[in-house]
């Protein structure tokens, strides 16, 4: 289990996160909701090393491989999105970037282009490639996502369920968004911030 205890977090002095304290399993799909502002961007900030807490602990995390996908897609602009996918990756890692394409819904040709060149839907799925990829083949990695569906349409929501579905059974997908269509066929564990904080 991962265990989240008394965390705090302030920005400026206005606290974000205030004794926050939650338990994870170590593996599933979790679904974080809330109103704006209740620090659920922060937390996966925290859980992935690129924040520091104020306050608090986190214990069970064990060194495990956390891959980030942003709600922004934070691609290369002048690199194409096949090698965006594929700087991610660990040294050694075989990867098929062309299945990976496929299974998101999109075609060879969409990973020569440059991010300028894509949808903004394309780009979403091509960060949310980008995530998995950096995981690779570890077992029990930890995978953020956060605002996965912004951009989407329904189909394409439904392929990035899909490749969350078929991640190893040792993953923890710990996911924030306001758009619960999509999350409600993973049969995602649900933790409101609103009634946590």
């Amino acid at each position: 289990m991962i265990r989240i205890e008394n965390l705090q977090k302030s920005y400026d002095g206005k606290p974000v996160l205030d004794h926050f304290s939650l338990t994870l399993p170590d593996s599933g799909i979790v679904c974080l909701t809330g109103a704006s502002g209740r620090g659920k961007t922060t937390l996966l900030r925290i859980l992935a090393g690129l924040e520091p807490a104020d306050g608090g602990s986190i214990t069970g995390l064990g060194g495990r491989k956390i891959a980030f996908v942003f709600q922004e897609d934070r691609l290369l602009p002048w690199i194409t999105a096949e090698q965006n996918i594929h700087l991610a990756q660990p040294h050694g890692a075989k990867c098929e970037v062309r299945d990976l394409l496929a299974q998101a819904g999109l075609e060879p040709a969409d990973g020569q282009k440059r991010p300028e060149q894509l949808s903004g839907g394309q780009c979403r799925r091509i960060a949310f490639l980008r995530g998995i990829g950096f995981l690779g083949d570890t077992p029990d990695g930890i995978l953020l996502l956060d605002e996965p569906f912004n951009g989407l349409d329904a189909a394409a929501a439904q392929r990035v369920c899909q490749m969350i579905r078929s991640l190893p059974n040792r993953t923890l997908t710990i996911l924030v968004s306001h758009q619960l269509t999509p999350v409600q066929s993973l049969e995602a564990k649900f933790f409101s911030m609103d009634d946590l904080r």
